[in-house]
């Protein structure tokens, strides 16, 4: 490995594990071969347009050139809690990840009125490993009710969070993933006894999704 290759990666706190040599494999032997062990970068893999850097995510993302792409990997295999929110101010459902307290995460939320409110509420959460894949898995699922148009307060950053349905949609959704994927809970908490006001939302299809 060359000297400036790993003096990148010992930077970047990039795990051993979690990176492989490409050199002499084809794109779709690299990407098997990171999908089924599970790792997040290679090196030595087709020089990107840019600077002719070579090494990448597994999403084909040049890491050097935008080192953020690092730090978003390596969340994907955090473990975290997966949980559900909601506003009645806007009829709107929230799924989201957190690793801290999701409390406080809600806390958080509403300080900087994302979504144009601050009356998010924590319905349930659930524990799980690589909590930010289950999140995007289960946001994928109920896209077709992605609310689209609201931001983080004074940023110019849309939530991809959001949803116009009802609680109930999202906690059968949510309960599905899991079980369909063999996902293991390592700790599951409802925060509201009766969350029957959540589920008078109206489930309100995005056309852009249909």
């Amino acid at each position: 490995m060359e000297t400036n290759l790993l003096e990148f990666i010992e930077y970047h706190k990039i795990d051993k594990n979690d990176i492989m040599d490409a050199k002499g494999l084809s794109i779709s032997e690299i990407k098997d071969e990171m999908k089924m062990n599970d790792i997040l970068f290679a090196y030595n893999t087709t020089p990107c347009g840019n600077a002719g850097h070579t090494i990448r995510d597994r999403h084909s993302h040049c890491i050097v050139c935008n080192t953020a792409n690092i730090a978003f990997m390596k969340r994907t295999k955090q473990t975290g809690h997966v949980y559900i929110a909601g506003s009645i101010i806007k009829n709107y459902i929230k799924i989201g990840m957190t690793t801290e307290d999701p409390i406080k995460r809600i806390g958080k939320l509403n300080s900087r009125k994302v979504g144009n409110t601050n009356d998010w509420v924590v319905i349930k959460s659930i524990k799980c490993d690589y909590a930010n894949m289950v999140e995007f898995g289960i946001q994928k699922e109920l896209q077709r009710y992605k609310v689209e148009g609201e931001y983080y307060g004074d940023n110019d950053t849309e939530s991809s969070e959001m949803f116009r349905c009802r609680y109930k949609t999202a906690i059968e959704t949510v309960e599905k993933y899991f079980s369909d994927k063999e996902i293991n809970k390592k700790e599951e908490k409802t925060y509201l006894v009766n969350p029957e006001k959540y589920n008078n939302f109206k489930n309100i299809a995005n056309p852009k999704y249909l």
